[in-house]
């Protein structure tokens, strides 16, 4: 990819799963910067200080404990940042329920919703799709 994004947020519980997806993005050359939470409450603190970048993109697992993606929205929708209605905001989850369909097409912070794991492939079909990377 010749054009990058400037930066990509991943938010999920496992560090596995934000080390394999870290490393899909490195591999697929997309962003300048790429910075993971396995924590909605850090990824909060993280983003309410203006001093960091707001990601252009961020993926989201959906179920997570003690903060769910549902109420990381919610809180996300409260700051302060005018930055953020630029943000692409990515679900992932391991199956895709029909209640999790529904509440998302309610939330018009989320582009949508995709299965995991990413890949190379997954993650280029969503730069496409969501921004113009052409030189």
């Amino acid at each position: 990819m010749s054009k990058q994004l400037d930066s990509i947020l991943l938010l999920d519980d496992n560090y596995s799963t934000n080390f394999i997806h870290k490393k899909f993005i490195a591999d697929a050359n997309c962003s300048k910067n790429i910075v993971d939470f396995q924590s909605g409450i850090d990824t909060l603190e993280y983003l309410k200080s203006t001093d960091n970048m707001m990601p252009e993109l961020i993926f989201i697992d959906i179920n997570m404990p003690i903060m769910s993606a549902w109420e990381f929205l919610d809180a996300f929708n409260e700051l302060e940042r005018q930055d953020k209605d630029n943000t692409v905001i990515i679900l992932l989850t391991t199956s895709l329920s029909p209640n999790d369909e529904e509440k998302a097409a309610n939330i018009s912070q989320i582009n949508g919703i995709w299965l995991k794991p990413l890949s190379e492939d997954k993650i280029g079909a969503i730069i496409q799709k969501y921004f113009e990377l052409s030189d």
